[in-house]
């Protein structure tokens, strides 16, 4: 029987966690709070994460972050995930929250973000944002629109590529597909596609607390 593998690292002085065998070896902030048996793959994912809140990121039990995901995010950037969620290979841009809820299930590609450079920016002050960034000793690109949180409920999957845009909400049991750009929030077990989403169909709710207690006491 396959056992379950338990990653170590080591607090060290500077308080960031320092994963055994990581190839990146700048470790991860103080302030990404990781509950039991959270893996995270390296902390390379953690670069761009400027976050100064408190608890700048929380990560549930059983979570993980697999093929580099990265978190970029403001000083004033804070990420909750959930409980047995995977984030593979995510770009997550955060300048004030962005929520993943449990048992979701994020693809290589996908993005999420709670800020966007609108399309009417101005050349001048996108000149004046890369010279902020260059006068900054450590070269962090400043955010410059106005955030709207993201939510993504429990049970959702987004698939390959797919763009989650500021201000949406997944609602619960919902699936994204591959390269899908969602606007718009998107209903509970809603199944969206294409650029802009729309609903191809509704799936029918299998995971209330009814379902899982007959699927329980099936096997018992």
């Amino acid at each position: 029987m396959r056992e379950n593998f338990i990653q170590t690292g080591t607090r060290a002085t500077d308080q960031r966690t320092y994963l055994d065998g990581d190839w990146f070896n700048h470790g991860i902030p103080s302030n990404v709070i990781m509950a039991d048996n959270v893996y995270i793959d390296t902390s390379y994912g953690f670069a761009a994460f400027n976050s100064n809140q408190p608890a700048g990121m929380f990560i549930d039990e059983a979570s993980g972050c697999y093929d580099r995901s990265s978190f970029i995010t403001s000083g004033n950037g804070k990420i909750r995930v959930g409980k047995f969620s995977i984030l593979n290979g995510t770009t997550l841009i955060c300048n004030e929250q962005i929520t993943i809820g449990d048992h979701c299930m994020l693809s290589w590609g996908s993005v999420i973000m709670d800020t966007w450079i609108p399309a009417g920016n101005s050349i001048a002050l996108r000149k004046a944002l890369l010279k902020a960034a260059a006068a900054d000793p450590s070269r962090i690109y400043p955010f410059s629109a106005i955030s709207k949180p993201v939510v993504l409920e429990d049970n959702c999957w987004v698939g390959f590529g797919a763009v989650i845009m500021p201000g949406v909400r997944l609602g619960r049991g919902c699936i994204v597909g591959c390269k899908t750009i969602v606007a718009e929030d998107v209903p509970p077990y809603a199944i969206v596609a294409g650029s802009e989403a729309r609903t191809i169909r509704f799936l029918t709710p299998d995971d209330t607390a009814e379902t899982k207690q007959a699927a329980l006491m099936s096997i018992l």
